[in-house]
């Protein structure tokens, strides 16, 4: 029930969310229907409308000589007389009675009033007088031929009865009676109607039925909107971009989205989307964008309650969509509030995290290691934060020729599997994007979960593979950050788990408290200078698995400690 229930709301929300963001669309296409609907009203010529009304007398009440009664249905015999009416001959006889006025009448319309013998002929012209003389025209014509005929009818009726009455075998008698009977015939033919009569004339209309400027455009108005709300449900459906954070829910309804972050680049500057050659870097610390920062950290420790989520894939559809910057600047957040977090460049194609932190990731790094040219100890580099805290950074190193090949040996995992016991919080894994290249799909079954970034402006086609794909392999999606939302926006800090609670961010980071947590990094001898905002950590000379599974007798393995 309760399923349901959330189902429908978010159907609500949905459609909601496609009218509110097409507003202008309806808006305007109301407008440009209604105003074209007034203009065109406006310019049209005027239209007059006369109208005349005929009872038809019921034949059931009308009884014959013979003494039978006739049984026909009268709605049906107003329908016939409407269609007699209509018919090509009467049209004919009211061209030849209205001479030239024939040429400037419109249309004819027809109709019963309601259950009642009363049939309405309504003429249209932009004569007046003209529509006027229409209407009683077929009104006279109609009901004179009606009275023909039924005078016709007894006196062919008559003139049978005479010839019969001068037949030799009929008697005196019976021949005074068909005479007589004759006569009657030819009384009723003389005032005989034919069933048939005028109860109102046509007058000259003094006023056009017809445009009606303000009531022409209310009912454009009305089509206009309409047509408004099917144009946005019908561009929403063959629109493939993110617009927004409520469209991941059509990619899955499990999905949740656990951030939104601006597109900053280093000089505080908001943009559209990340540009070639623009720079990029931590975010100030003080500014909106850390602030959603905050959140997005916020959430995947709420994530990570009863779950293991120490080793997190960042990852995307496509290249551009801020996967380095956000996983630099969650790193940056994380170790804000005490984390101990080591970023690992995965990316191997194109590394670009290393710029974040001034670390270059060609002089060493990942494929050093899986060569076993050098040991994960020599490669890792401690980096000291703008903020003052410390995080370390495990670089991609050169770049191989089979990437995707290299992260799929098994010393990846035991390298990260390494990382994990030196007592990390948090092991941040940038990667490269999951559609081009395998790299990601590899690195997913490896991991704790998976972030997926999201730009506003992709292609939700891709989102949706990408979905696909991660599922395939039994990822663990955590959920999407939406990258490019403008700072005016307002930023999602919820996080809506899949059984129904919703955890709010309703709180600020106090800027400027000092990290209790050091890092070390060993100089061969067990011992070495720690690293800390407000005291000296150390970490010890111990036997830790080497990356290839065999024990080091003296390796530096990078430990964080309390004092």
């Amino acid at each position: 029930m309760e399923e349901s229930s959330a189902k429908n709301e978010l159907d609500i929300r949905q459609i909601s969310g496609v009218l509110l963001s097409r507003i202008p669309l309806i808006i305007g296409v109301m407008l440009i229907v209604a105003i074209g609907t007034y203009l065109y009203a406006a310019s049209a010529p005027n239209m007059y409308r006369a109208t005349a009304l005929i009872r038809v007398v019921d034949p059931n009440t009308q009884a014959v000589f013979d003494g039978t009664q006739i049984r026909i249905d009268p709605k049906r015999d107003v329908e016939t007389q409407i269609t007699l009416i209509l018919s090509k001959d009467l049209r004919e006889e009211v061209k030849t009675a209205m001479g030239d006025d024939a040429a400037r009448m419109g249309k004819v319309a027809v109709a019963n009033n309601g259950s009642t013998d009363i049939i309405s002929i309504s003429v249209v012209s932009r004569s007046p007088e003209v529509a006027a003389k229409g209407a009683n025209a077929y009104a006279e014509i109609y009901v004179a031929k009606r009275k023909d005929q039924a005078q016709a009818e007894f006196r062919a009726r008559a003139d049978e009865l005479r010839q019969k009455a001068l037949e030799s075998d009929v008697t005196a008698a019976q021949a005074q009676d068909l005479l007589s009977r004759a006569t009657q015939y030819d009384i009723e033919a003389a005032i005989r109607s034919g069933s048939a009569e005028i109860v109102q004339s046509a007058t000259v209309p003094s006023n056009p039925y017809s445009p009606k400027p303000a009531r022409d455009a209310l009912v454009g108005a009305v089509f206009g909107l309409l047509l408004g709300i099917g144009l946005a449900f019908l561009l929403d459906y063959l629109d493939d971009e993110i617009h927004s954070p409520a469209d991941i829910a059509s990619v899955d309804r499990n999905l949740n989205v656990i951030g939104e972050i601006s597109i900053v680049a280093s000089d505080g500057k908001q943009h559209r989307k990340i540009e070639t050659g623009m720079k990029r870097a931590i975010v100030k610390e003080n500014s909106q964008a850390a602030e959603a920062y905050r959140a997005l950290a916020s959430n995947i420790r709420f994530a990570a309650i009863g779950e293991k989520r120490t080793r997190i894939l960042v990852t995307s559809a496509d290249m551009a969509e801020g996967k380095s910057t956000v996983t630099a600047n969650l790193a940056n957040t994380l170790a804000e509030i005490g984390k101990r977090v080591v970023v690992v460049s995965a990316d191997l194609r194109r590394p670009t995290i290393g710029s974040f932190f001034d670390v270059d990731e060609k002089e060493k790094g990942i494929t050093d290691v899986l060569l076993g040219d050098m040991t994960l100890e020599e490669v890792l580099v401690p980096v000291t934060l703008p903020s003052g805290n410390r995080i370390a950074v495990l670089p991609a190193g050169h770049v191989p020729q089979n990437a995707a090949q290299a992260v799929g040996l098994p010393q990846m995992k035991l390298m990260l599997d390494k990382l994990e016991e030196t007592g990390a919080d948090f092991i941040l894994i940038d990667s490269p994007p999951l559609l081009p290249v395998a790299d990601s799909l590899t690195l997913a079954q490896i991991v704790d979960g998976v972030i997926l970034l999201a730009k506003v402006g992709g292609p939700i086609g891709g989102l949706k593979e990408t979905v696909s794909r991660l599922k395939r392999v039994n990822a663990e999606i955590i959920g999407v950050v939406v990258n490019g939302i403008p700072s005016r926006s307002r930023f999602g800090y919820g996080y809506r788990y899949g059984y129904g609670y919703r955890y709010g961010y309703g709180y600020r980071y106090r800027y400027g408290y000092r990290n209790k947590y050091g890092y070390g990094y060993g100089n061969g001898n067990g011992y070495g200078n720690g690293y800390g905002s407000d005291t000296n950590a150390y970490y010890s000379s111990t036997q830790a698995p080497s990356v290839d599974g065999t024990e080091s007798e003296s390796s530096s393995v990078p430990h964080w400690s309390e004092t």
